[in-house]
């Protein structure tokens, strides 16, 4: 029987608490942990580079709310990852990054890839710490990986000195270990939020003459679609979907008004300018996704519920059990604040809220709202031509492919299951704006803008849905030819877990987003944004994927088409119009 070391108690923690996947590149400082995950029930894949291992895991965490792992060894593997722990503090993920350190004796000296990991990257992180008791450490694994479940779930950092992982662990008391409900649902304070706060933000919503339901991914991580769907017809509200989280409710319900932030159809911004009232449910109101915090306007009145919301204006706080809104003067914001403070803040989880709320739309007839059923209509019927794909005019056959072609392929051809991930890039405006997706799609999309992000975040969820669902689902891809080029060696990751993925590359030879901003500070004046041409189809066969080279957009959907049907890894190498930077600029010529 192994000796029981630190190393394997590490393990043994994290397998107590329902971890079921690891993603790693390996290092001589943690072989141990290496060792006793060949023995556990927790399943390690090999990835190319460490941010990819940490985009795997984001999505992998993303998809299904349970904690995924990463382990990278010292310096130059958590700088590597750095980035992943970024984008999952961004997008609340429950990333546990395991980072084996230099021994003890050789600390502070610049021992080979030797940083203090803990003050150097701990400040991305939800929390961070470096483990040296090997006593204790399987608790405190297990304390560390609560915390990133815990309230708004995120990313920890866990720094473990390579002798400590080879020292005898001597016995531990078992209550120290989480259970796997710790582990996999996040807890958000108080079950039942205050009945009377919930009262308060209903009063608001269903007397408000334009109200909306901004809804994010707090309402997903709580597995509350479908409350949110019940809530939106029992108030008679519609409701817009937070920036990259348009799978937080139905796109083709009648209530759906689109999603804000970067490429959002024209309607959005002006409707939640326009609204007196807007409930922020489940959503950070992050600089993009409130039009660089232009929303909530003076005008409207906010209510946010979240398991962290804003802080309200003084004297106007619900929060857990603590009571309702009281009247008091008008506060003015700081001069350059941003959002302005809500006028009621309830810490709760998004299913909770919903669930009292809905109880108690049921039981008050004095909260039953109007009859808003033609104001939404029209709502709706403005969305739906704001998002319409745009006629791409009079091409000439020779013409590259115009990225509302590939758009307008994906619409019609991918699976109603399908998850879609998307990387950073002007690229993904098109999808943004016009993409609708089907009933049971998925999307991801990093709100901290990393490149890079799509390939190895698709290969983590199609793992995820594999492996946690149950079944198989297509993942599908979009990046830039630049994101895409970061992190394209884990094609064969992709190909080496045998998951049907299809990646879709818009390549237009620049640095997209840069040169639009280039080209509106130093009009024809280019500078670094160009790019050379790389043979993407051909990479993913050397990679043993199947690839498809697309150049004109005659050939677009019957490759689309062909990349959806392949068993495995495809890609879709589609060389898009230079022209064409965004969806609102196209340079002449």
């Amino acid at each position: 029987m192994p000796r029981l070391t630190a190393g394997r108690r590490v393990v043994d923690s994290l397998e107590r608490g329902g971890v079921r996947h690891a993603f790693t590149v390996p290092g001589e400082s943690f072989l141990e942990v290496l060792d006793a995950l060949r023995d556990s029930s927790i399943r390690l894949v090999a990835t190319r580079h460490e941010a990819g291992a940490g985009f795997m895991a984001e999505g992998y965490a993303q998809l299904t709310g349970r904690p995924a792992v990463c382990l990278v060894t010292r310096a130059v593997g958590t700088a590597n990852l750095s980035i992943a722990l970024h984008t999952a503090r961004a997008d609340s993920a429950p990333l546990v990054a395991i980072a084996g350190q230099v021994p003890r004796s050789l600390r502070g000296r610049e021992a080979f890839q030797e940083a203090d990991l803990v003050s150097t990257f701990g400040g991305l992180c939800k929390a961070a710490a470096e483990l040296d008791d090997p006593a204790t450490i399987g608790e405190a694994v297990a304390a560390l990986v609560r915390q990133a479940t815990d309230g708004r779930p995120g990313p920890v950092l866990l720094s473990l000195p390579e002798d400590v992982l080879l020292e005898e662990a001597g016995e531990e008391n078992s209550t120290g270990h989480a259970t796997p409900d710790a582990f996999g649902v996040p807890s958000a304070g108080p079950e039942t939020p205050d009945r009377e706060a919930v009262a308060t933000i209903l009063r608001r919503l269903v007397t408000a003459r334009r109200p909306v339901v901004l809804a994010g991914a707090g309402v997903l991580r709580a597995r509350a679609v479908a409350d949110l769907v019940a809530f939106a017809e029992a108030a008679d509200v519609p409701v817009m979907s937070a920036w990259r989280r348009p799978d937080v409710f139905p796109n083709d319900s009648p209530r759906y008004l689109g999603s804000t932030g970067l490429s959002a159809p024209r309607n959005v911004r002006r409707q939640l300018l326009d609204a007196d009232v807007v409930l922020a449910l489940g959503t950070r109101l992050s600089e993009v996704a409130t039009f660089e915090y232009a929303v909530p306007a003076e005008t409207t009145t906010l209510l946010h519920v979240d398991v962290e919301p804003l802080p309200a204006a003084p004297e106007r706080q619900a929060s857990g059990n603590e009571g309702v809104e009281r009247p008091t003067a008008p506060v003015e914001p700081l001069p350059g604040a941003r959002p302005r403070p809500p006028a009621v803040s309830l810490r709760a989880d998004a299913r909770a809220f919903l669930t009292s709320a809905l109880e108690l739309l049921r039981a008050d007839p004095g909260l039953r709202p109007p009859d808003r059923s033609g104001q939404i209509a029209g709502d709706r019927a403005a969305y739906l031509a704001a998002s319409e794909l745009p006629e791409t005019g009079p091409r000439h056959p020779g013409d590259p492919v115009h990225p509302a072609s590939i758009v307008g392929a994906l619409a019609r051809r991918m699976p109603p299951d399908a998850i879609v991930v998307t990387d950073a890039g002007n690229f993904a405006g098109w999808a943004a704006r016009h993409l609708r997706l089907p009933p049971g799609a998925r999307f991801l999309g990093p709100t901290s803008g990393a490149m890079g992000y799509a390939l190895p975040a698709a290969i983590g969820a199609g793992i995820a849905a594999r492996d946690v669902e149950g079944r198989p689902r297509r993942a599908i891809a979009l990046a830039g030819d630049g994101g895409l080029a970061m992190l394209m060696a884990e094609l064969e990751t992709a190909v080496r877990e045998r998951l049907p993925l299809t990646v879709v590359a818009f390549d237009n030879g620049m640095y997209g987003t840069i040169r639009m901003h280039q080209e509106r500070a130093h009009p024809g004046r280019v500078a670094g944004t160009d790019l050379g041409r790389i043979d993407f189809a051909r990479v993913a066969q050397a990679c043993g994927a199947r690839g498809i080279r697309v150049e004109h957009d005659r050939d677009v959907d019957a490759a689309i088409c062909e990349a959806l049907e392949a068993p495995g890894t495809s890609l879709v190498h589609a060389l898009t119009d230079p022209r064409v930077l965004s969806v609102d600029e196209t340079l002449p010529g």
